[in-house]
């Protein structure tokens, strides 16, 4: 389950956007952990220069800059609403069939190759975010075009990789963490093609580096403590079937005891994080959990423990997974619990089934999680939050189930895990049609 959400949590802590490179703190400068304020950070602002299309047939008469020097005024993200509808409406598709055209002239290919040279750090994720919204990734469309040369995709690959590295550094993000294994991905075209695991892992790690270029709009974390006692909200990366699966088991007096015997901190702030179902252990750095702001805000130890399962599946890709972007309600549960206690359904009946079940004997010693498919309309749903105002609800999403009774289904929702929703259950069941559930008693 995967959304594409980008929330953030701001605070005071947040570099200004109109510092320059070298007014920015240096990484050093910067406190690894914040003081736990709430307060927003630097307004989101819908100005600056329209940036022509990167994909026009003629070359942009502006040329956006790479990072820039100590005279120059930063702004990252860079946005505007006619670079957005230029890229969802145009850019992006066009850009695609152009490199899907087997029937493509030299000439064309050549100004193809020029203009993703063009991409920069003001407009590097929402290239990327464009592509992904027409359900195109442009890493795959560049590796897997029939009429780019291996030099062609070199160099297209190792100048987006480039870009990345500039703009997570700038921001005091890691890269090193990632690049040295992408320009050896990369490499790999002087011999032969990637196999589909490798392009797999490439594509993953360009997703990290996109989702680590809000630089400038992530406050520093608050100081780990070792249990998972905190709210949190999904950050920049698809993986609510994890953070769903943590709050539910969390919900629990097992699965929280759980939780935080699988996360220990030391006195800097660095975690060591175990799973013990699959026999795992991971050293997660204070400067780890503050270089990962594509990850949750909130509890940092939840954070912990996604950079620690991140790492379990590039090490594993276990079913082909090459990273936390995107997986089944049923996947925490499976590597957090007992995959033997678990159980999942499809479908509205089995759905109705397990809520019914939930509705009689109480959520005592069980943890649950659903979502709706991505083909499924959300809109229409009379989900309510605690004040009773309205909620927008997300297809292709995982939630915690809290409860259930004859009327409503409460649910918890990883975005912002402080909330309780209420649906009604025949709404529920018309749009839910997934759900697992894990009897978490015995959890050691």
């Amino acid at each position: 389950m995967t959304d594409g959400m980008n929330i953030q949590r701001k605070t005071k802590k947040a570099v200004p956007t109109h510092l320059t490179p070298k007014q920015a703190p240096k990484g050093k400068e910067i406190a690894l952990f914040g003081n736990g304020s709430n307060d927003l950070s630097v307004p989101y602002k819908d100005n600056g220069p329209k940036i022509p299309s990167i994909f026009d047939d003629k070359k942009p008469k502006y040329s956006p800059p790479e990072i820039p020097n100590k005279e120059t005024p930063i702004k990252v993200p860079f946005k505007t609403p006619e670079m957005i509808k230029e890229y969802n409406e145009k850019t992006v598709l066009g850009i695609y069939k152009g490199l899907s055209n087997r029937n493509i002239t030299k000439e064309n290919t050549k100004s193809l190759v020029d203009n993703i040279k063009n991409i920069s750090f003001d407009n590097y994720k929402y290239t990327f975010l464009s592509f992904e919204s027409a359900g195109i990734s442009l890493t795959d469309a560049i590796m897997n075009s029939p009429h780019l040369t291996t030099k062609q995709r070199q160099e297209c690959m190792n100048h987006l990789l480039e870009v990345g590295k500039k703009t997570a550094d700038f921001g005091h993000q890691r890269s090193d963490d990632v690049i040295p294994k992408m320009k050896d991905l990369i490499k790999k075209y002087e011999t032969s093609e990637l196999d589909r695991p490798n392009q797999k892992r490439l594509t993953a790690d360009f997703k990290k580096l996109v989702n680590r270029t809000d630089t400038l709009s992530t406050g520093t974390p608050e100081k780990p403590n070792g249990k998972i006692d905190g709210t949190f909200k999904q950050g920049n990366t698809g993986d609510c079937w994890l953070l769903a699966g943590i709050q539910s088991l969390s919900l629990t007096k097992e699965g929280r005891a759980l939780l935080d015997k699988s996360v220990k901190v030391d006195a800097q702030g660095n975690a060591t994080v175990t799973f013990s179902s699959i026999g795992k252990t991971y050293k997660i750095t204070a400067r780890d959990l503050k270089c990962s702001n594509e990850l949750s805000t909130g509890d940092t130890d939840v954070r912990a423990m996604e950079i620690a399962m991140d790492r379990y599946f590039r090490e594993a890709m276990p079913n082909g997974n090459a990273d936390i972007d995107g997986n089944t309600v049923s996947k925490a549960f499976e590597l957090l619990g007992d995959p033997n206690k678990t159980q999942s359904a499809m479908g509205q009946r089995g759905v109705s089934q397990v809520i019914e079940y939930i509705r009689s004997t109480g959520m005592k010693g069980k943890a649950s999680v659903t979502g709706m498919t991505g083909n499924v309309d959300p809109r229409g749903m009379d989900a309510t939050n605690e004040k009773g105002e309205k909620v927008k609800m997300y297809n292709g999403h995982a939630y915690t189930v809290k409860g259930a009774d004859s009327n409503f289904v409460y649910l918890i929702n990883p975005h912002d895990t402080s909330s309780t929703i209420k649906i009604p259950v025949t709404q529920y069941l018309d749009k839910f049609n997934l759900i697992s559930i894990t009897d978490v008693t015995g959890l050691k």
